[in-house]
């Protein structure tokens, strides 16, 4: 046993995410793996000794040196008797088992680690807390989400499926992690069918309102939005981004896979304005922090409030952080870059994801019917010279 990894498809092909072998690019998480014996207090290795249970940990690292360093650690933990045990005594009841999940250190890592806290405490704990995990069946979470249709939302409008879909979503999650660690045998919420979502966005910020968001921005929040609003980064990457994955020499940004949503590296051509903004923040870093995006010399953790204030300080109605991606694809390919190409840049994996953030304005609809007449009635026109062929193709190009 000792250090293992498993190849995940990079490409997300049919093949891939039905587990089967693909010819793609993988990417590899490390696990540990090691033969246990648990007395309910601590584990102790036990390589050689019947009784013994084949436990695993994941690796926080994509990194094999990382990865090897860890295995040690968990080694000697072990050695000393000093890893405790999972096992709990009795029946797991849901309360135990959400205490377990959100204090798992993958979980404390996600950006949405505080949005679970508050929709276990304030949701599911009220419905489910109680109740031993086996007692919980697909019925029960039928019954929560009709419970749930009936309340409204945060300014007494109706709740949207996605607010629901995202609750299910939690605690699909939840009893995974149960049958993970072998707490439960089935998951009750696979029995239950999401709602079909109408969630596809099309608000796009125009250069005027880019210009009085920032004008009602504090300076850290001004580099942010420069970023959003040129690169098209996530605001997970843009927040997490270190100078050790900015090369400003050659004007790019390197995302690792460890660094994207999709687990798959990436790489980022910088503007000019880009550039500049970001040799300007390099030259006042501080050393002792590696992030680029920094508020008092410390990290930016959250942007949600002096955002959504700015915001309305500008009068930007209907915009969201997020509808940056939506800008920056959309100026995108108005400049003439080809989808390929930006969703390479953006990290767009399929087309259908790719086309919900491109979005189309009239004047881009009236700016293709123009193309097109004057493609037609260069066409129909006798060619006479080679001049006339050179504005037939110019008209072609995007």
């Amino acid at each position: 046993m000792g250090l293992t990894r498993k190849g995940k498809c990079s490409k997300r092909c049919e093949q891939g995410r039905k587990g089967l072998k693909c010819s793609c690019p993988k990417v590899w998480s490390y696990y540990v793996e090691f033969h246990v014996l648990d007395d309910g207090k601590t584990l102790i290795l036990a390589p050689s000794v019947s009784g013994g249970k084949l436990k695993r940990w994941k690796v926080s690292s994509f990194n094999k040196t990382v990865a090897k360093q860890q295995e040690a650690l968990i080694k000697t933990n072990l050695m000393k008797g000093i890893v405790k045990s999972d096992r709990v005594p009795g029946p797991m009841t849901f309360k135990a088992l959400t205490e377990r999940y959100l204090s798992h250190p993958d979980i404390r890592r996600q950006s949405t680690c505080q949005w679970k806290e508050q929709t276990v405490e304030s949701r599911l704990l009220p419905w489910f807390g109680k109740q031993v995990l086996s007692s919980i069946s697909a019925r029960m979470i039928e019954e929560y989400r009709e419970e749930r249709r009936k309340q409204k939302g945060r300014q007494g409008t109706t709740l949207k499926i996605s607010t629901i879909n995202r609750d299910l979503a939690l605690l699909k999650h939840l009893f995974s992690y149960a049958i993970r660690e072998e707490w439960l045998g089935h998951n009750p919420v696979s029995k239950i069918r999401l709602e079909k979502e109408n969630n596809a966005r099309d608000r796009v910020l125009t250069p005027e309102e880019f210009d009085a968001l920032q004008a009602h921005s504090s300076p850290h929040i001004q580099a942010i939005n420069t970023t959003a609003y040129l690169s098209g980064m996530r605001r997970g990457e843009i927040l997490n981004l270190t100078w050790d994955r900015v090369d400003l020499k050659n004007g790019l940004i390197k995302l690792r896979a460890e660094d994207t949503k999709t687990r798959e590296a990436r790489v980022i051509p910088l503007t000019q304005e880009l550039t500049a903004l970001l040799r300007g923040l390099y030259k006042v870093r501080y050393l002792n922090e590696p992030g680029v995006f920094l508020v008092k010399g410390k990290s930016v953790a959250s942007i949600k409030t002096a955002f959504n204030a700015a915001c309305r300080r500008a009068k930007i109605e209907g915009f969201k952080f997020h509808d940056f991606r939506h800008t920056a694809v959309t100026n995108m390919r108005r400049a003439g870059i080809d989808h390929l190409t930006i969703m390479k840049i953006t990290g767009h994996k399929t087309l259908d994801v790719f086309k919900r953030y491109n979005s189309f304005l009239f004047d881009d609809l009236k700016e293709a019917a123009r193309k097109f007449n004057t493609l037609i009635t260069l066409a129909h026109q006798p060619i006479q010279n080679n001049t006339d062929k050179l504005l037939i193709n110019q008209a072609v190009r995007p």
